[in-house]
């Protein structure tokens, strides 16, 4: 079925900053996502992610480097980042991802600009090896997919990771992120999560490739409870900086 793609992204947008549900009136689903992320043929992972989803809000806890906690709040509209190091936080609104997003991509004028940074990339689909792909400059990200227990689990995951990748964005850590939301919105729209995603980097003759793996679980243990709390301890006890101040 086609999709109108400017009333697509709007509603998308309009979802994220208004702090909806996936399902209009439900209660938002309760999971966690561990993600595991790799580079090259190496089995050890470089980063570990435990993703809780509790009550409307998200909490990213980093695994192996765990020095910033992120929490996106889209109950109260809002996104904060805390710094277990200095024991400071700072907060965004998610009205000013979505602000600061849409003057990067305005930004780029020229299609030629357009296309480098991936504005122009349109997810493609390949049914028979249920995989999802996007290409843009010298960067391709390929996407398997499963099947969820509930759709909200999908567009729940789906919207935290088009918040993640425009708080990346205003922070300037990795590639640009139009593609990668754009692949991210077909897959959550579509009632799926991403199983395992690979990217690929052309540098010259040379390709850096990395991977990453994304574990469902559709309930929250004793210990995803405790660290929902300290993060909690965090946002009451942290002082409050600017965003300038986080630097990964």
């Amino acid at each position: 079925m086609l999709r109108n793609d400017s009333l697509f992204q709007l509603l998308w947008v309009f979802s994220l900053t208004c702090g909806l549900s996936a399902t209009a009136g439900a209660q938002p689903a309760t999971f966690r996502v561990e993600t595991s992320i790799f580079e090259g043929s190496s089995k050890d992972a470089v980063a570990k992610h435990l993703i809780l989803f509790d009550g409307g809000l998200v909490y990213d806890l980093p695994i192996i480097e765990d020095r910033f906690v992120t929490v996106y709040d889209s109950p109260r509209k809002r996104v904060i980042l805390l710094d277990r190091q200095t024991k400071t936080r700072s907060t965004i609104g998610i009205e000013d991802l979505v602000r600061i997003t849409a003057q990067a991509r305005s930004a780029a004028e020229t299609r030629e600009q357009q296309a480098r940074l991936g504005i122009l990339a349109t997810p493609e689909f390949d049914p028979d090896a249920s995989v999802y792909s996007i290409e843009f400059g010298e960067a391709s990200y390929k996407t398997t997919v499963q099947e969820t227990s509930d759709v909200d689990i999908a567009l729940q995951y789906g919207q935290f990771a088009d918040l993640a990748s425009r708080l990346n964005l205003v922070r300037r850590i990795g590639l640009p992120p139009f593609a990668r939301m754009s692949l991210n919105q077909r897959i959550a729209t579509d009632g799926k999560m991403p199983k395992e995603t690979s990217l690929a980097i052309r540098r010259g003759i040379a390709v850096d490739r990395f991977r990453s793996t994304h574990q469902v679980i559709a309930y929250l243990s004793q210990s995803d409870r405790k660290q929902i709390e300290e993060a909690g301890s965090m946002l009451a006890l942290y002082n409050e900086v600017g965003l300038e101040k986080m630097q990964p």
